[in-house]
Order: C-alpha cells, then structure tokens, then sequence
C-alpha cells in the first residue's frame, strides 16, 4: 500500500480515536475546597456585621454537554457568619472600662447548581452561575469581653433562633488546568448570595448570609 495512503489511514484513524476518548469525557468528578470570607447582611443600621473568616470544602459531579457547557452539582460543607463589634463597657460614671464584641458561626450544609461555560483548548477559563440551598447543621454566638482586670468569652449554641434553610443565587470564575490521565485542577473562586432570612421568627431583624469562597479543587474525567 502506498506510504501516503497509510499515514492518512493512521491519521484518520488517530482522530477518529481522540474524538471518540474526548466525547466520552462527559462526566467529572471531584473534590474541592477552601478559605471564604463571609458575613451577615442586614438592611438594618443598626445590625451591620464586618466579614469574618470562614471555610468550605465539598465534592462535585459535573456533566459536559459539549466542549463549551457543563451543568454542575456540589455537595458542600459550609462555614458561615459574621462579626459586630467592639462596643464599649462603661462603669456607673460612664467612663469606658473596656469593650465586647460577638461573633455568629453558621454551619451549612449546602447544594449549587450551577451551568459552567467553559472557554479554552487546554487550559480552560469558565464561568459559573446558579442558585444554592442550604439546611443549617447549627450555630453559635460567641460574645467576648475585654477589660483592663480580664478577659472572657463565652460560646451559646442559638441552633434553635434560626432558620434551618438558607437559598440564593451563586456565580463565579476561574480556570482548569489539566493534569494528566484526564485530570484537572481547578482554581477560581465564587460569590454566594444568601435570600433567606435566616432568623427563626418574622419579630427580629431579617438577616441575611453572604459568602465569597475561594476553591482550589482536583477532578477526574470519565
């Protein structure tokens, strides 16, 4: 057989296996997790919290449409809160003897679902966009008090004040590196936006989660 003809053969025989390995590439998954910066929303004046530090890990399983949109699900550990503070301490003559402040610790257990469009040949940038659920595992306030004579803190499980359910909406960015043996890692972040008052009662103040969540995660293809 002429040389030619058999390269073309083993080139097209070639692609037509690439393409073949490429379109069964369609699910993934994986494990990803990270550092957040969360806090509390109110629209209240008067209960306005500072970010506070937090943390995320979870898995995910993703489905790849095509080469350019994927629908992904994620089962996550969460969390989440906020800071409000200090406030001063004053004796009987209204002189400042120390400060307090608090902090609340929200702990979830929370879902994305979220459509992924992805840009790239190799190294892939994609962009996420979705909505989240969440059910509370359970939460805390921890008050801390500082004086010139002491220091104290103090831990109250408040579980049964809140909301067990938390929803909104989700987006975010990042980039897919592949590793090899159709592995990738992933780094990116996304911005959560809680819509759920999470008091338990209509009489308190609505407040609300917000969250930033900073991911670096491995994936397998299958």
């Amino acid at each position: 057989m002429n040389p030619m003809k058999n390269f073309t053969l083993c080139l097209i025989l070639a692609c037509a296996s690439l393409s073949a390995n490429a379109q069964s590439l369609k699910w993934q998954m994986g494990f990803e997790a990270g550092p957040s910066t969360t806090t509390i929303y109110s629209q209240n004046v008067d209960f306005q919290f500072t970010p506070t530090p937090g943390y995320w890990a979870g898995l995910s399983s993703q489905y790849n449409a095509n080469k350019w949109i994927s629908v992904r699900l994620q089962l996550n550990y969460e969390r989440k809160g906020g800071y409000r503070g200090p406030f001063s301490i004053t004796d009987d003559n209204g002189v400042t003897v120390g400060s307090w402040d608090l902090r609340l610790a929200n702990n979830y257990i929370t879902s994305p679902l979220l459509i992924r469009a992805q840009f790239g040949k190799r190294n892939k940038v994609f962009i996420d966009a979705g909505a989240f659920g969440g059910f509370l595992i359970s939460a805390t306030t921890t008050v801390r008090k500082l004086t010139s004579k002491s220091t104290s803190s103090r831990t109250v499980e408040i579980t049964q004040y809140r909301n067990l359910f938390d929803y909104g909406f989700c987006g975010g960015l990042g980039i897919e590196i592949p590793i090899r043996n159709n592995a990738n890692l992933t780094l990116g972040f996304r911005y959560n936006h809680g819509q759920a008052n999470i008091q338990g009662d209509t009489k308190s103040v609505p407040l609300f989660n917000r969250s930033l969540n900073f991911n670096i995660g491995i994936t397998q293809g299958f």
